[in-house]
């Protein structure tokens, strides 16, 4: 009989130092409702084109969603209109026009504004990193430079309407721009930039702020037989504090063949993970899904880059044989104790079970696993506070929440 007494703990060294994502929905996996065809933003939920109210096509981008009918609507994942293309992590994502010649036409209104929610302000005089990705869609006549972002109070709609959102926003200065022409259809390529907050940026908005003038372009189709524009798809996007730290969750036990989620569960985070020692990469975002085939003891490895500002976790996955794990947890067997508690507590009669901790507004600050029946957790480093403890059993899902005051 195998039996492991081992406790591992994973702490963050403080809360406000783990990678948080301060953009709603930041991958764009979240919706009111599919996409059933153009100009539909707004059903991914917290985004909108930089007028609230404007339904003009010529400033609202798409919302391209995997749930979308790919024969009709022109927006799935990845078969869409003007695109074959999977979303970097998730299945949604959107596309924006970031650029029209009108030096052929004379039209100007053909610019689209992605704009997103953040969680709250930001704090003012602290530096943040910025990051999204895009990729050009394939039906695109032209590629172009001056991708940028633009984060303010939401003063950028002040004024606006149908007749001319859609027109280049010349009086804006984003925070981040890249000043290279991006033609890559195939690959994501991360647009990324810092800025120190003054304290109002509440609102991201995401496009070519450049008039015809000021953006350079190359055209990639002659003759215009796809139209004298570029259509970009976009996927996520993030607003962290650039000091933030990667975080690979706790350590977890899973048996072979069952898929477990690994990381953190926040979406549009700029990370990328690896098998321990490989370089490939095997996945992206926050978190990824591993369903093992064999038993074993696996390690990952994710890696954060906030502007330069590079850190890595690691995480074991133990991999048991299927149907392996006969936690004792039920209400009444579970003990928590002491509580209040100062410098540790113990945890009773909950033997294969993974172990939250989350603080008042949700974010972890201690993950673990429970391999055996008596076991004591150190919470000495953490916050004074109230926390909720999480306890799961591995094998069944059965959850008892309970309340702990750190003291």
């Amino acid at each position: 009989m195998r039996k492991l007494i081992i406790i591992f703990i994973t702490f963050l060294p403080a809360l406000v130092q783990a990678q948080v994502n301060l953009v709603r929905n930041g991958s764009f996996e979240q919706y009111s409702s599919c996409p059933t065809g153009i100009d539909q933003i707004k059903r991914a939920n917290y985004w909108q084109t930089i007028d609230s109210i404007s339904v003009d096509a010529g400033c609202t981008p798409e919302y391209c969603n995997n749930c979308a009918d790919a024969a009709t609507s022109g927006v799935n994942v990845p078969y869409g209109a003007d695109y074959f293309h999977y979303a970097r992590t998730g299945k949604g994502m959107v596309e924006s026009n970031m650029y029209f010649d009108n030096s052929y036409t004379g039209e100007t209104a053909q610019r689209n504004y992605t704009q997103g929610h953040l969680i709250s302000n930001l704090t003012n005089g602290t530096n943040y990193c910025v990051t999204f990705y895009v990729t050009l869609a394939q039906v695109s006549g032209y590629a172009n430079n001056k991708i940028g972002a633009y984060l303010d109070n939401g003063g950028i709609d002040a004024g606006q309407d149908s007749t001319h959102c859609g027109l280049p926003q010349m009086a804006i200065t984003p925070q981040i721009i890249d000043n290279a022409i991006i033609n890559d259809t195939l690959n994501w390529v991360k647009i990324q930039g810092s800025f120190i907050s003054n304290g109002t940026e509440r609102i991201i908005s995401i496009g070519n702020f450049s008039d015809f003038t000021h953006t350079n372009a190359i055209q990639l189709h002659y003759p215009h037989s796809f139209g004298p524009v570029s259509f970009y798809l976009i996927d996520d996007v993030s607003v962290i504090e650039s000091n933030a730290v990667a975080n690979a969750g706790g350590n977890a036990v899973t048996g072979v063949g069952v898929k477990h989620h690994i990381g953190i569960n926040e979406d549009g985070m700029p990370c990328t993970w690896y098998a321990f020692g490989d370089t490939t990469a095997i996945g992206y975002g926050g978190g990824i899904d591993i369903t093992p085939t064999a038993t074993g003891t696996y390690r990952y490895v994710v890696k954060l880059d906030l502007c330069g500002h590079v850190t890595y976790d690691t995480m074991t996955l133990y991999v048991w044989p299927a149907g392996v794990g006969n936690s004792q947890l039920t209400v009444s067997s579970l003990r928590v104790y002491p509580n209040p508690a100062t410098n540790e507590i113990t945890i009773e009669n909950a033997a294969n079970c993974d172990v939250v901790l989350y603080d008042f507004v949700g974010r972890i600050a201690l993950r673990s696993y429970i391999f055996s029946g008596n076991e004591k957790l150190n919470i000495s480093k953490i916050t004074n506070g109230i926390y909720m403890l999480h306890v799961i059993d591995a094998a069944t899902g059965e959850k008892i929440v309970r309340k702990i005051m750190k003291e």
